[in-house]
């Protein structure tokens, strides 16, 4: 469905921008919006001047009540030409426009910028419902969203783990606002507003709106069989999980942004050499071709400039960046890795006071105040004997980590009166002074709950899906991205 607006005049541009308008570019401009889908559009401007083009915008007006911060991108001259969204013959720019609300009448601004102009458009583009995972009307709303609670971020990636529609975004009142057309991935990072997926043994971008391109391919260079889990943030670039030979669900590249493989993480091996070099027989616990060690996600620790990997089936390891040494180890100590292991023993940090190891853990990153946050699932091992610890319940746990004493102090935690239980999946992130918990398999469904700075709910919502819907999920912004 198109919508054309009228021709802004030059003497209205002026009283908008204060800029003085070339009167053959004001006089011209014009917009036509066809809805693409649900959630996006194209947005065409005629009239344009590509040769004097600087870049052009555009920004979604939210819903009224909406909490969450408008959608908005602006697109240089070079972005725009470099895509294809530049006709100088025709005079027209295109714009993938991302984001909008489904089955509404979304409201669009466009700003246009040439060297001596600068002007506003407006058009309104009616979308087609959403009738998917995530919809308002298959949601229990446990505590509705509370505006008096500030949250630092507005929208969240979503990441199935098996259910075709991965990556989508939703935003902090409960919108969905967009589906990837790829299809299913079950990691995914959005990387200085450009994000980044797996397909088979290949990694791919995309920027929001427009269509993926290849990054590289690994399965001839570094033997990668396939990706799995969670794409991190590492020290120079994007911590990868892949499957690379016999070493399942154990290895972790870092790649930069043209797919350059930077350093490369062989937990089986690094795990391995540990127990020889201190006198032990590894085989019981280190086994290729088996899902021994379950590697989940990983982050890097500046102040430490060490890898910290979550292993679900054994514990949270520290790894040096440089070295590929091991630096320390959190988790039960009723596990195989430290009944069985004197020398993993060695490396194992002491929880003080009434500190609770993780068990099962997902999602570690490293907060503002630099300690180790992660999601404590509670469940114990699947494929290791002894298999410690089911504790029944999950929590979101932080810890402050003295290396130089070799102790851990839990220093936070949201354990939700022990009421809640996802023994697989789910995640907290930090952004600022606010956190967002995912509990992606708890109970027969999942539960999404925004935390205020002093740990207020600011929502609180249950979906009949679960891991297979959103295994994982990540506050990310989607406000002023520029290309």
């Amino acid at each position: 469905m198109k919508h054309r607006i009228r021709t802004l005049f030059a003497a209205a541009l002026l009283l908008v921008s204060g800029v003085a308008p070339q009167a053959a570019s004001a006089t011209a401009l014009s917009v036509v919006s066809t809805a693409t889908s649900a959630f996006g559009a194209d947005v065409v401007i005629s009239g344009a001047n590509t040769s004097k083009l600087v870049s052009v915008a555009f920004t979604i007006a939210p819903k009224p009540g909406a909490t969450a911060k408008a959608i908005s991108a602006t697109y240089s001259n070079t972005y725009l030409a470099n895509a294809g969204l530049l006709s100088a013959g025709a005079g027209t720019v295109t714009l993938q426009v991302f984001g909008l609300y489904p089955g509404y009448n979304n409201t669009i601004t466009i700003t246009y910028k040439e060297r001596s102009l600068r002007t506003t458009l407006t058009t309104s583009i009616l979308t087609t419902t959403y009738d998917g995972v995530f919809n308002a009307e298959s949601r229990t709303v446990d505590v509705p969203r509370d505006s008096s609670v500030k949250l630092d971020y507005s929208y969240m990636l979503t990441k199935q783990g098996w259910n075709g529609y991965s990556p989508m975004v939703l935003d902090i009142d409960g919108n969905v606002r967009w589906i990837t057309a790829t299809g299913w991935t079950q990691n995914a990072f959005l990387w200085d507003n450009v994000l980044y997926f797996s397909g088979g043994t290949s990694i791919y971008k995309e920027v929001l709106g427009g269509s993926p391109t290849l990054v590289a391919d690994y399965h001839v260079s570094d033997g990668v069989t396939g990706f799995h889990h969670n794409f991190d943030p590492g020290k120079k670039g994007l911590l990868v999980d892949v499957d690379a030979g016999p070493h399942q669900e154990s290895t972790i590249l870092e790649i930069n942004k043209e797919g350059v493989v930077l350093e490369t993480w062989d937990i089986s091996t690094i795990v391995r050499d540990a127990i020889t070099a201190g006198g032990g027989n590894p085989s019981g616990l280190v086994r290729d071709n088996e899902d021994w060690f379950h590697n989940n996600a990983a982050t890097y620790w500046k102040q430490k400039d060490t890898v910290v990997i979550s292993g679900r089936e054994d514990f949270v390891i520290g790894i040096g960046y440089s070295d590929k040494k091991i630096k320390w180890i959190l988790g039960d100590t009723t596990k195989a890795w430290y009944v069985n292991y004197p020398s993993l023993r060695k490396y194992s940090l002491q929880l003080t006071g009434s500190s609770l190891p993780p068990i099962g853990e997902h999602a570690v990153s490293i907060t503002s105040d630099g300690n180790l946050m992660l999601f404590d699932n509670g469940r114990a091992s699947n494929n290791q004997s002894p298999a410690g610890i089911d504790r029944g319940y999950s929590a979101p746990r932080k810890y402050s980590i003295d290396t130089r004493r070799m102790r851990a102090t839990e220093v936070w935690n949201y354990e939700h009166f022990h009421t809640l239980y996802s023994d697989y999946c789910s995640s907290v992130y930090e952004v600022k002074n606010s956190l967002l918990v995912n509990y992606a398999n708890e109970g027969g469904g999942l539960r999404l709950v925004g935390l205020g700075a002093r740990g207020q709910t600011a929502f609180e919502w249950h979906y009949p899906l679960g891991c297979g819907d959103a295994w994982n999920i990540r506050p990310i912004s989607l406000e002023a991205l520029s290309y």
